[in-house]
């Protein structure tokens, strides 16, 4: 029996190694930005700040804020699609979603704030990763 010469196989066993490697998501950037308020008031903005900022419409933003006075709000302002106007989106926390507000001041990556008919933040995601490169 006679056996492949190894600097033969080389070429075959890289191309295969090749195949069997996995994508890598790094650099990988999103860009969303949505707000959305129901007719009783309550509503919710989600995205990144990247996507707040390179929104197609120039005058979208996202800000979660604290005064010295020790006053936290959330505030956006965002075109919804179909709309020629840009709407205001805001919001004050209640207890335990300003726990974890010093979170989202710093926040660059993906977030979710939902508020009650009250104007009061009654929910807070804030997700950072590798994915969220550009911010």
């Amino acid at each position: 029996m006679k056996f492949p010469h190894l600097k033969s196989l080389t070429p075959v066993v890289a191309l295969a190694t090749l195949g069997l490697s996995s994508v890598a998501s790094a650099g990988l950037t999103y860009q969303g930005a949505t707000c959305y308020q129901n007719t009783d008031g309550s509503g919710y903005c989600y995205g990144s700040m990247l996507g707040f900022r390179e929104d197609a419409t120039t005058t979208s933003y996202a800000s979660f804020r604290e005064d010295e006075d020790g006053t936290r709000s959330f505030y956006a302002r965002y075109t919804v699609a179909g709309s020629t106007a840009a709407s205001s989106y805001s919001c004050i926390p209640d207890a335990t979603v300003s726990s974890l507000w010093n979170v989202a001041l710093s926040t660059r990556g993906y977030f979710y704030v939902a508020w009650n008919t009250a104007g009061t933040c009654t929910y807070l995601r804030v997700s950072n990763g590798s994915n969220y490169t550009n911010f």
